[in-house]
This record gives C-alpha cells, structure tokens and sequence, in this order.
C-alpha cells in the first residue's frame, strides 16, 4: 500500500521518497500544463514552451490537483484531485483549457482514481484505480464519467495508462512479470505484450505524436525506444533524477522533470534525440509536463 502512494500520487510531499509520462497528440506546440506545488498543495499551471512564464489554472483550498492530460483538440485537461492525506481520496476531474468550468467524473470517497489519459477521438479517458485491487488497476470511462469499464484484472500494478495518437494501443506501466516494465495493450484489455525486460524500473510511457516511439524512464534517465520496444536508447545520463517524460505536439521536443540545484525539481525541455536540456520551469517542485496540442 506504501508503494503504490509513492508511486500513484507522486506529489511534493511524496515525491522526494521515490521520484516519479503522457501521450502526445499531433499538432503545433501549445502551453505545457505541469502541477506546482506552493502553500502546501499541489496545483496546475501552464507554461509557454518558447519563455518561463506561467499562469495557475487550479487552486483549490486543502486539495492537490495534478497529473494534466490534453484532449487532442488542445481545448480541456483531465487531471486528478485529490485530498491531502497520504493515502486519500483521488477523483479524475476535466476543465477547459483556462481553467474554467471545471467537472468532476469519478466519484469513489475512499478510492484513489488518478493519471488520466485521453482517446484520440475525445470520447473516452484511460485512469488508474485502486477501486477492485489495492495494487491498482487500469480503466476506462466515456468523457462524461458514464459507462467506467476495468481494463485490467491482473493482482499486479498496472498503472500509467497512455493511448496511442490513432487510438489503437495503450501503453501502461505494469509488475506482473517483473518490477515495473512498458506494456501494450488493445484498447478494451486484450493482447497485452510487455515492451521491455529486465531489472530495470520502467515507468510512465509516452507516445511520439506519429505513434512510431515511446519515451519513458528508467532508473531515473530518459529512455526512447521503437513502439514495438526495439531499438531502447537512453537519452539523459544524468546523476540526478529524471523522469516523467512528455513528447512535444510537433515531435521535435521532449519536456521532462529533473532534479536541480537545492533539490528544486523543475521541468526541462530537450530535443527528442537528447540533450543539451534547458531548465524551463522553476517552482519549488514542479512535475508532470503534457503539451497542448494546438
């Protein structure tokens, strides 16, 4: 149960203990959506991907709001909110692209629902749920909250979900052969095929906007490999913890947290064929980049 707070929510207070990606939809780079944390709660900002300016979207009193997701018509976020305890509740929430208007979906008062990932077409959401196994579990769910399905049923971790730019995979993080792997799977469960091996951490897919690669991270660096999981090529050689990686709109960028000086973590932004990075955030904790596709 420990492990998969630490894991799951990967907050501020949380994330320090064990550092901590999303799928990108084709199109030109918009704002970079991220969670901050400041007076002690975790909220979503934005940021322009060509300056370090940023706006806050989210500020809701006694909650940790994070884990953003772009629809692929760049005009509403999906995000999870949850309670301050440790191991409270979370519910996947959706707003419009300003902040506005924003709608709760899931409705569980002692379950966690978190990471949420958008379908191509708009019409459904991927998350994560601890609601049948306390080692979570992936589901779906209509854009509106109606018709929740499990996905998987394994008593594994299986977390994480991101779906493929044509809709016809989604990638997950999952243990069921060994600690945390990328896995593929159709898009109501079946045929699932791990992606990578070994004793390596492998965690939090994310899919090039034309579907050909995955970028994830491993052992805190930055990974990519082919959609088939050939061709795995590290990125980032860096002491420091790297993680959560988000490919840009366009394909050229790779936006990512890393850890920095006076253990700040902020988001970086590098080409998607590696470094140099540039520092591009600087909160006090800032993580999970997703780009808006515009």
């Amino acid at each position: 149960m420990k492990r998969i707070a630490l894991s799951l929510l990967g907050f501020a207070t949380l994330v320090l203990v064990a550092p901590p990606a999303h799928a990108a939809f084709p199109g030109d780079n918009g704002l970079i959506a991220f969670s901050r944390f400041t007076h002690n709660q975790n909220d979503i900002w934005v940021v322009q991907p060509d300056s370090t300016g940023t706006q806050r979207l989210t500020q809701t009193a006694h909650r940790n709001e994070g884990m953003p997701d772009w629809n692929a018509a760049g005009t509403q976020i999906a995000f999870s909110k949850c309670t301050q305890a440790e191991l409270g509740n979370c519910d996947i929430w959706v707003m419009d692209a300003d902040g506005s208007n924003p709608t709760r979906l899931t409705t569980t008062p002692n379950n966690q629902e978190t990471w949420p990932t958008w379908s191509p077409d708009g019409t459904q959401i991927a998350f994560t749920s601890d609601v049948s196994d306390v080692f979570q579990d992936i589901w779906v769910m209509d854009a509106d909250g109606a018709n929740q399905a499990q996905l998987t049923t394994t008593q594994a971790f299986d977390a994480f979900p991101e779906w493929s730019p044509d809709g016809s995979k989604i990638a997950f993080t999952s243990d069921r052969s060994a600690i945390d792997d990328i896995w593929i799977m159709d898009p109501d469960g079946s045929n699932p095929e791990r992606l990578t091996t070994g004793k390596k951490i492998d965690e939090r897919p994310d899919w090039s906007p034309d579907g050909t690669k995955i970028t994830f991270s491993r052992n805190d660096n930055i990974f990519v490999m082919d959609a088939d999981g050939s061709n795995v090529t590290k990125l980032t050689d860096n002491p420091k913890p790297e993680f959560a990686p988000a490919f840009s709109p366009d394909g050229t960028t790779i936006a990512f947290n890393r850890e920095g000086p006076s253990d700040r973590f902020g988001v970086w932004l590098m080409a998607a064929d590696g470094p140099p990075a540039t520092h591009h955030t600087f909160g006090r904790f800032d993580f999970f980049p997703d780009w808006q596709p515009v």
